[in-house]
């Protein structure tokens, strides 16, 4: 027997278990057929009776995941960055403080030349391209953070507020309110940690 066989052979026997039991409600309920004598049977299923488990599908139940936070580095010096590039974010970080974001954005694609795969390093860049008024530069890095991160919230929730500031400074409201909403999403799940 095929295995395709096996499965219809077993609806084929399903079938004619129902059909035996419905056959055998056909004839007077209470009274044997046979004998006509007055054998009591139990009551007969109705036409309506559901059969259990016959033709009906329940689908799994899809929960979402718990946003887990046990692997993600939460700064970029829980990562295994080089020292060159932990050397040049904090100069750059540096020169945020200090209201340079015109040097911190030259240390921070230095960084980037270094470490391309860094989203740490492509959030920063996006801060600095926020500072100088490049909105659509610091969506993009941000965005490109994003991509990076593989799922880190951490990241994520910088960049989404990232992504919302540039929108807002575009004029794009519903952008902005759109990516804001999605920050805020991500930090209150990290609260729920």
């Amino acid at each position: 027997m095929s295995i395709g066989s096996f499965g219809l052979g077993r609806t084929m026997v399903a079938v004619a278990l129902a059909g035996a039991v419905l056959s055998g409600c056909a004839t007077e309920q209470g009274q044997s057929e046979s004998s006509g004598v007055g054998t009591v049977l139990p009551p007969a299923p109705s036409a309506s009776a559901v059969i259990p488990g016959a033709g009906t599908y329940l689908p799994p139940t899809v929960t979402q995941p718990p946003i887990t936070t046990q692997n993600y580095p939460k700064t970029i010096q829980d990562t295994n960055a080089g020292k060159a590039v932990l050397s040049l974010y904090k100069q750059a970080q540096d020169a945020r403080a200090a209201g340079h974001s015109d040097q911190a954005e030259a240390l921070l694609e230095r960084a980037v030349h270094i470490e391309a795969r860094n989203p740490f390093v492509w959030q920063a860049l996006a801060g600095a391209h926020m500072d100088l008024g490049h909105s659509d530069q610091a969506e993009s890095a941000a965005q490109k953070s994003t991509s990076l991160a593989r799922g880190n919230p951490y990241v994520e929730a910088g960049n989404w507020r990232l992504i919302a500031a540039a929108r807002q400074a575009r004029g794009d409201t519903g952008g902005a309110m759109q990516a804001q909403g999605r920050a805020d999403g991500i930090a209150k799940a990290l609260a729920a940690n």
